[in-house]
């Protein structure tokens, strides 16, 4: 336990015990409020750069130092013989040019973002297609436990949202047509809103941050305890071991998901329409055929695929990202689910362009 004391006994004041870092702030708080001209350090016991530093400060005053032993005076000589001129101040930038570096920083990391995940998409398709054509590549048990996991395991959830956002558009479609006596088109609402977009977009948002975030965990943690390197040491390929069950896991569940959320989407219309409007479910199926047809319900099924490589890649990237830390898979986990769920927008909005340009 370092310690430091002071005293003084007219003009001279002493001081006893280590001076350090981390008690230099007790030895100017002591001495500020002592009158001395000389200090004595003597019975000084240890002397590091910073306690030198004060001293040195000291001096300049002029303070008289004296009993200095031999290896604190090499130590306050060097010290001495340092240019002490403070540092320059920083030029001040603009907040225009701040700005314009604010944007190029970003510009560049958005364009190095886009490299890595076109990159690590080629490797991921490439790895993919080489354990199609050799099934031997292909591990069926890892591809059924992602199934699993990503697939049943989140049938409960997606179920209830889609109910939820399908009662939410019903609702608010009454409300607003109601006064002009067009609630009858709130089935056609509904059922084009949930096959077409909602079903889909809903979906592929809740498997993003539920499972592009697991496994971002899950690949992150394995870095970090170095079961990669333990892959690539025994001649596997991580990638073939750890990204390609998940992106075809993935992409077999999330197309099965979307069609189970267009028909809770669709019971959730049926229900509110039946306490709303008073139509019955015979009815609300007979409007629904005449609202709806076959590519209604193939737009959203052809996103799904795709949402699900590209939530699938942004993960397992991330994942294979993380340094070591904790810190690092927390970050990591994070930026995979935001730039996940951002991707899925981006991409239903050009799929969107895409279906009205060619007439779907």
């Amino acid at each position: 336990m370092t310690a430091l004391a002071v005293t003084c006994d007219g003009g001279r004041a002493a001081l006893e015990g280590v001076l350090d870092i981390r008690t230099v702030s007790q030895a100017r708080q002591a001495l500020a409020k002592l009158d001395f001209g000389v200090i004595d350090l003597a019975k000084l016991e240890a002397l590091d750069t910073t306690g030198a530093l004060f001293l040195r400060d000291l001096r300049a005053k002029p303070t008289e130092i004296t009993g200095v032993r031999a290896d604190h005076q090499a130590l306050l000589d060097f010290i001495g013989s340092l240019d002490a001129k403070p540092l320059p101040k920083p030029r001040a930038i603009p907040r225009w040019r701040e700005l314009v570096i604010a944007l190029g920083k970003g510009a560049e990391a958005s364009w190095h973002e886009a490299h890595d995940v076109v990159s690590f998409l080629g490797w991921a398709a490439t790895a993919t297609l080489k354990a199609l054509v050799r099934p031997r590549y292909l591990s069926l048990a890892s591809i059924s436990r992602q199934v699993a996991e990503t697939g049943i395991n989140a049938l409960p959830i997606i179920g209830l949202l889609a109910v939820m956002i399908s009662i939410v558009i019903a609702y608010q479609a009454v409300v607003q047509l109601r006064p002009y006596g067009g609630e009858e088109f709130t089935v056609n609402l509904v059922a084009v809103s949930v096959l077409r977009e909602m079903g889909v977009l809903i979906t592929a948002i809740m498997v993003a941050g539920r499972t592009g975030s697991a496994f971002t965990a899950e690949l992150g943690v394995m870095k970090a305890r170095e079961e990669v390197a333990a892959l690539q040491v025994m001649g596997m390929d991580p990638m073939e071991m750890l990204v390609v069950p998940r992106l075809i896991g993935l992409v077999i569940t999330l197309p099965l998901l979307t069609f189970f959320a267009d028909v809770m989407g669709l019971v959730g219309g049926a229900a509110i329409s039946r306490f709303l409007l008073d139509i019955w479910p015979a009815q609300y199926l007979e409007r629904v055929h005449g609202a709806v047809d076959t590519h209604d319900l193939l737009v959203g099924l052809v996103k799904a695929p795709v949402f699900a490589v590209v939530i699938a890649i942004v993960g397992c990237m991330h994942g294979l990202r993380v340094t070591g830390s904790a810190e690092s898979v927390g970050r990591e986990t994070t930026r995979a689910v935001v730039k996940s769920i951002f991707l899925v927008i981006i991409l239903d909005a050009l799929f969107s362009i895409f279906f009205e340009r060619i007439g779907w």
